[in-house]
């Protein structure tokens, strides 16, 4: 019996997520809440994810965000201002803390590959077609900003042109952001490495498994990888 029980509760994604949130003591709390202003909005959020106190904020049409299977996000606040742009958070994707997804204008895309994980971080993706490209098992700690554009512009007033527009930045796989970072338009960091704590990434880094660290960021070590784990050398 208590088999067949298993199996059944297996087959229900609604069953499994109320047995998980009462597991973690979230059954009665409010998942999210949402104020959306548009038309053709579409928001689709896999029944096994798990969201807590967080907010979506759509001003636009035709705007779309996907969060896959295991996802679990808290005290993310979802905004975007314009149309036709998009999110998606890959399979078991986490915001551990906190977070903010913000996206303003047009055809603008994010998107986060699966097992990346997250305690605090805001990322921007602002001005028409730019983009934010995280990969896999990533790891974000706290208090990292992420920006393709800087919101406001920048004159040159001898051509009187503007000189500061946005730029898509690309994360690979298995990447180790450090606390206090910021990585603005135009930044790239290559699989496998490691972006130091404090740093501020400007340009592209195209070789993997590498260190990065300063103000602006330069490589700093080579021929590296990371864990997840603590691993201690036997005495």
């Amino acid at each position: 019996m208590k088999e067949e029980l298993k199996s059944f509760v297996k087959q229900s994604p609604f069953l499994i997520r109320v047995i998980r949130n009462f597991r973690d003591g979230k059954l009665f709390k409010k998942p999210y809440t949402k104020s959306i202003k548009g038309k053709n909005n579409s928001i689709e959020i896999d029944a096994s994810s798990r969201l807590l106190n967080c907010k979506i904020d759509i001003v636009g049409n035709s705007n779309k965000i996907s969060i896959k299977e295991e996802s679990i996000l808290n005290n993310v606040v979802i905004f975007i201002r314009g149309n036709q742009n998009n999110i998606v958070l890959s399979k078991e994707v986490k915001f551990n803390r906190a977070g903010e997804l913000w996206i303003e204008d047009d055809h603008c895309e994010l998107y986060i590959g699966k097992n990346s994980t997250f305690e605090d971080t805001h990322i921007a993706v602002t001005e028409p077609s730019s983009k934010v490209t995280i990969g896999a098992d990533c790891m974000f700690a706290n208090a990292i900003d992420v920006r393709t554009g800087d919101s406001h512009s920048i004159i040159d007033i001898l051509s009187n042109k503007r000189i500061n527009y946005a730029k898509n930045i690309t994360i690979g796989n298995h990447v180790w952001v450090g606390a206090h970072s910021c990585i603005l338009k135009g930044g790239s960091v290559a699989d496998n490495s490691i972006v130091a704590t404090r740093s501020v990434i400007t340009n592209s880094f195209n070789q993997t498994n590498i260190i990065i660290g300063g103000i602006p960021a330069k490589k700093i070590k080579d021929n590296i990888t990371w864990d997840r784990e603590r691993i201690y050398e036997k005495k």
